[in-house]
């Protein structure tokens, strides 16, 4: 028998929906692999540091000591998503339930892409009540989800979509969608719990694990380095 896997997927809320009002666009195919970057946004230290009186420019960058968090830490990741109808009608998958087989994969792809798209919401009434007001538009809060460990709250800052069969109708049965993710940091987690959950559940894993690592390198350390 072959071992079962967990599937990543996309989870987006409704602007103050969290945890109730939310759609799920699971994988059917794990991507085979995935993309990050991290990086520390610049901050005041360095070339930008303001010299005053009597305070040389070593003196000033020496105070940038180098355990100083410069700046917000930036990652961002690149998800390549591969859909295939032929095969998900061909053995009567879950996810084809529902689904016209003559529709392809267009459903999956417009789910996706929906979520590049504002939410929508109902019109407001003026203060009047005279005409109605439109509401400012609001992107779902989106979360990738990749195992038990990583949960990550990002922003879907793009898409390339690539589509490589068709069926008579012109709908495609295959298509690979490289998405490019920008994780969401604490200023975004003001006022949106969905973030600060998110954002809370990853760290405290990634440290845990980190420490487990630690713990079981402590007694290697005096055999690195003399200190």
């Amino acid at each position: 028998m072959e071992p079962r896997y967990l599937r990543g997927a996309f989870i987006a809320y409704e602007p103050d929906g969290y945890p109730d009002r939310k759609r799920t666009i699971p994988f059917r195919f794990n991507p085979e692999s995935l993309s990050r970057q991290l990086s520390t946004a610049q901050g005041k230290g360095g070339a930008g540091v303001a010299v005053g009186s009597g305070t040389s420019g070593t003196d000033a960058a020496d105070e940038q000591s180098a355990d100083a968090a410069s700046g917000p830490l930036k990652e961002s990741f690149n998800v390549l998503v591969r859909f295939d109808g032929v095969d998900r009608h061909g053995t009567g998958h879950p996810a084809s339930k529902g689904l016209p087989p003559e529709l392809g994969v267009a459903p999956e792809i417009a789910a996706l892409e929906d979520l590049l798209h504002p939410a929508e919401a109902e019109s407001s009434h003026s203060s009047d009540g005279s005409e109605p007001v439109a509401a400012r538009a609001r992107r779902p809060t989106v979360l990738f989800v990749w195992g038990k460990k990583r949960v990550y709250p990002v922003r879907i800052t793009g898409m390339a979509v690539e589509e490589t069969l068709y069926n008579r109708e012109l709908y495609p049965l295959r298509a690979e969608v490289d998405v490019s993710l920008e994780v969401l940091g604490e200023a975004d987690a003001r006022g949106n719990l969905a973030v600060q959950n998110a954002l809370e559940f990853t760290h405290g894993n990634r440290r845990q694990l980190a420490q487990m690592f630690f713990d079981n390198t402590a007694e290697q350390s005096s055999q690195i380095l003399p200190l």
